[in-house]
């Protein structure tokens, strides 16, 4: 009995685990390559993940237009600027994050929006530049695509339930 009471125990570890080793990974978007028709592909296991953009050498920002037009004096309020708009799709459909023209490239990243999704099951999940002319554009996104960890609560769950079945368990021994 001992032993069976040894491997349940290891075998709900391994459950509790699980979910711990949800992969993830860093997506750079081309924003004249990476269109809803040749988007970035990655293969994530079921949970929940995190999206935020980030600065690197890659890419910071993106312009739809090729150049940046009607900013004021500072190179803020720009009626065509720099952004970090980005898309993704999952199998419950796509979401498409847009934030407002900056202007000034190093003013971009800092009004990117970063979003949250979760997989039920093992899936394919796109990521894309959302525009209709791709000629013009120039620059990128760089995405951080990363699982959200199992709160440690989770972690203490387990044990305190099995600990009450087993007084309970006990309990009922004693009547008996």
């Amino acid at each position: 009995m001992k032993l069976f009471s040894k491997n349940l125990l290891i075998a709900l570890g391994l459950l509790i685990m699980a979910p711990l080793t949800a992969n993830a990974a860093t997506v750079h978007l081309d924003a004249k390559t990476n269109t809803s028709s040749n988007a970035v592909e990655l293969n994530l296991k079921a949970g929940t993940y995190s999206i935020s953009p980030f600065k690197d050498d890659t890419y910071t920002a993106w312009n739809a237009w090729g150049k940046v037009q009607g900013c004021s004096a500072d190179g803020t309020g720009c009626s065509k600027g720099w952004v970090n708009n980005y898309s993704f799709t999952t199998p419950s459909g796509t979401t498409h994050i847009i934030t407002s023209d900056t202007g000034r490239y190093d003013l971009a990243l800092l009004n990117a929006l970063g979003a949250t999704f979760t997989l039920l099951s093992d899936a394919t999940v796109q990521f894309f530049i959302n525009d209709s002319n791709y000629g013009d554009n120039i620059g990128g996104m760089s995405l951080n695509v990363s699982a959200v960890p199992i709160p440690a609560a989770a972690f203490l769950f387990a044990p305190a339930l099995l600990g009450f079945m087993g007084l309970r368990r006990r309990a009922q021994k004693t009547v008996a």
